[in-house]
């Protein structure tokens, strides 16, 4: 039996509301392949409300035909059972009177009858369409285009004429704006206004003056240029209608369209829907035109910036932020009053670490621009500068005015994602991320996505969302970076090497993601005891820092930490600090909020000269006496613990390391290593283990404490004699080490040999 039979039958097998479902099911499918061939033929835009219409249209149809053929007489009701041929004498093939004026619907509307009558629609539609793209492209009548007419030659110059408006800065930007989007088709070329100074000059008319219609149309008829495109924008009450026409030089109109505009704000996308009119009128295909994509809706008089601004986020958007720092430094210089432009710029100055006093400079900037700007980007701009302050209260404040402006915000909602992240409210955060995907799936929110389900341990969803931004975007470092990160978290070593080694293939000529490789192959040996290789990719990584031009690339706090934390050797990592801070002191750093005084600050906290530590605290504030307080006190929580903590203070030196997790909530590792050594340095081993096992149990913790926690918790619990699990972590502690480097070697082998004889006792 065909397909067209079964489903006939089927439907009369089915009630009201079953045959519903059905309909609105194949509907959506209709609707799907509409779009899918819209999309791919270039058919017009109307063809899919047709569509539409014609779905609604047969709806009724299709609803009348249910429940007249369900009814008694006018086919079988679902569950009733069917009549068998021949029934008996009785049987009258004769109707009864009462169903006389009920038989001519009932014929009307049969599912033969409803079947037939959706297929002529849509065949209808097809010859409608087929019909319009013919005469289009042949350039019959209304609908054919310029070029079909033969108008217009193909790729024929065109003289674009400056906008008529009140305003002269107006008329400006929307001339640059349609010019901008008319340089998009392949049909025409815009004729550049320098090839026409010749020509005005011979005309005696100044090049610098505006180029209205009259002068466009006679040095059109001077060079022979088929046509002048002019346009006028009016004002209307508080908005503004915006029209555009195609004429020949000798005055003859060819074609015209009008779009209009609410607002100031509304003017560049209404230039968007009017010059794509026209490119259309003149023959460019639908799919060509739905192509392109508008220029973002922020505030400038340069039409110029506004396009490298444009530019610059789709270049960031595609992972390449190097390229978009670059494309807003152009666009802040054309213009200097460009406030999105300077947020945008120390926003990505300041994720990227790439000179933090110019970025700085650069939300300052646009803070101080805000009262120019549309009520959208005053509050994105009020919201950037003061989470660059740590003022997350009024940050989050203008990021809901925001969202109350238009709740599928996705800038809003990455960025407010970030600060609830912050605050330790991992859960909101990524609520508030997969609403932003769900508006643009972007390389930047589909990455923080993936960091906030690593944070809460969701290893699975994070390694599907990083898959999918390597395939996305396969030139954006954070995705190997995050694979990476994931594989170390669940201690697969081998793998995070193996993404590393992937990504430092894939992408040779970024140097921050081969920089990045580097310290990331370093951390990892480093992890598993191989202090020689992983001095040697810190060395690689800061040579290409330093070749880069970065600050700090000749700090090596690698060495640093490593002589202290791994080899144990307080009074070498105080020579390799000491040595670092004469051949290069902070204050050779140009900028203030480049030089390291926090780092060293931490360092010195480190290995006991609390003294030395607060003095760089001082220097700090003293050479950036703007920054906020919130930039230095949990720096300052942090030393003033481990300066209590080498003094003996123990209690004290706790209430500082909690301060600091109070100030750090979305670093949920902060504190904890610590709290568990003062504990553990008191003699309380029990307070201990529980503080590092709190650390331990992280699903994103500190690897690098790895380590120590599962020597030392190895050790406790062998103290305590709990055989059980101090083999567990000996084991998972020689494990780790297990190719560690020959000076790390006697502590495995008495982690080794302890392990051995747990297990001889337990036999």
């Amino acid at each position: 039996m065909s397909g067209p039979m079964k489903l006939l039958d089927g439907l009369k097998q089915r009630s009201v509301w079953q045959v519903l479902a059905v309909y609105l099911g194949v509907s959506w499918v209709a609707l799907q392949v509409v779009d899918l061939l819209k999309q791919n033929m270039g058919l017009p835009d109307w063809v899919f409300p047709f569509a539409i219409v014609l779905l609604v249209i047969g709806l009724p149809i299709i609803l009348a035909t249910a429940m007249l053929q369900g009814r008694p007489g006018g086919g079988t009701p679902a569950g009733a059972p069917a009549a068998s041929e021949g029934s008996g004498p009785e049987t009258s093939k004769t109707p009864a009177p009462h169903a006389s004026s009920e038989l001519a619907p009932r014929r009307l509307f049969t599912w033969r009858n409803a079947m037939v009558g959706g297929g002529l629609a849509f065949a209808l539609l097809a010859v409608v369409t087929t019909g319009f793209m013919f005469m289009r492209n042949r350039g019959i009548g209304p609908v054919g285009s310029l070029v079909a007419k033969g108008l217009i030659d193909e790729r024929s110059p065109v003289i674009l004429a400056d906008f008529v408006a009140d305003d002269e800065g107006l008329s400006r930007a929307a001339t640059e704006a349609f010019r901008v989007d008319l340089s998009q088709t392949r049909i025409v070329k815009v004729a550049e206004r320098s090839s026409l100074e010749p020509t005005l000059e011979r005309m005696q008319v100044d090049p610098e003056q505006p180029l209205t219609e009259t002068v466009a149309r006679e040095a059109a008829a001077r060079e022979g240029i088929p046509a002048v495109i002019a346009g006028e924008i009016t004002k209307a009450g508080s908005g503004y209608v915006l029209t555009a026409r195609v004429v020949k030089p000798e005055g003859t109109e060819l074609a015209s369209h009008r779009e209009t505009a609410r607002d100031d704000g509304e003017i560049i996308p209404a230039i968007d829907r009017l010059s794509g009119k026209i490119r259309e009128k003149i023959g460019e295909s639908f799919s060509s035109l739905r192509a392109d994509a508008p220029l973002a809706a922020v505030t400038t008089s340069s039409l110029e910036a506004l396009e490298l601004y444009s530019e610059a986020l789709d270049a960031i958007d595609r992972g390449d932020s190097q390229t978009g720092i670059r494309l807003l430094e152009e666009a802040v210089e054309i213009d200097p009053e460009f406030a999105s432009a300077w947020r945008k710029l120390g926003t990505e100055l300041s994720n990227r670490r790439q000179g933090r006093a110019r970025a700085t400079e650069a939300l300052e900037r646009a803070y101080e621009l805000r009262d120019r700007l549309t009520p959208r980007e005053r509050y994105l701009t009020e919201a950037t500068y003061f989470y660059s302050r740590f003022d997350e209260t009024r940050a989050i404040a203008a990021y809901e005015r925001m969202l109350d402006l238009d709740p599928n915000d996705g800038w809003a909602l990455n960025n407010l994602s970030l600060i609830y992240g912050g605050l330790g409210e991992d859960e909101r955060a990524l609520e508030l991320l997969q609403r932003a995907i769900a508006v643009d799936t972007n390389s930047i929110t589909l990455g923080n996505v993936a960091e906030r389900q690593a944070a809460l341990g969701r290893f699975d969803e994070a390694a599907q969302t990083i898959a999918a931004g390597r395939r996305l975007f396969p030139d954006d470092p954070q995705y190997y970076f995050g694979a990476a990160r994931l594989a170390e978290d669940m201690e697969d070593y081998d793998r995070a090497l193996a993404v590393l080694d992937t990504l430092a293939t894939a992408l040779p000529a970024n140097a921050r993601a081969q920089a990045g490789v580097r310290f990331s192959r370093a951390g990892i040996a480093q992890l598993r005891g191989r202090l020689a290789d992983a001095a040697e990719q810190q060395s690689e990584g800061r040579e290409i820092l330093r070749q880069m031009g970065r600050p700090g690339a000749n700090y090596d706090w690698g060495s640093f930490w490593m002589t202290l934390e791994f080899r144990r050797d307080t009074a070498a990592a105080r020579d390799v600090l000491d040595e670092m801070f004469s051949e290069h002191p902070p204050e050779e750093i140009e900028e203030p909020l480049d030089r390291p005084y926090i780092g060293f600050a931490n360092a010195y906290a480190a290995v006991g000269q609390a003294d030395e530590a607060r003095a760089m605290i001082a220097a700090f504030r003293e050479a950036v006496p703007d920054a906020p307080d919130d930039r230095w006190t949990d720096d300052v929580a942090e030393l003033e613990g481990l300066a209590a903590f080498h003094e003996g203070r123990y209690e004290e030196a706790i209430d500082h390391f909690l301060e600091l997790r109070r100030l750090l909530p979305g670093c949920e590792a902060c504190g904890l290593r610590e709290i568990g050594e003062v504990h553990d340095a008191a003699g309380r081993a029990d307070s201990a283990i529980v503080w590092y096992l709190q650390e331990l149990e992280l699903p994103n913790g500190r690897a690098q404490d790895r380590p120590f926690l599962f020597e030392r918790l190895g050790q406790l619990y062998d103290e305590q004699g709990d055989l059980e699990n101090a083999a567990v972590y000996y084991a998972r502690f020689v494990e780790l080490w297990e190719d560690a480097d020959p000076e790390l070697r006697p502590r495995v082998e008495a982690a080794r040999g302890r392990l051995q004889e747990i297990v001889r006792e337990r036999g």
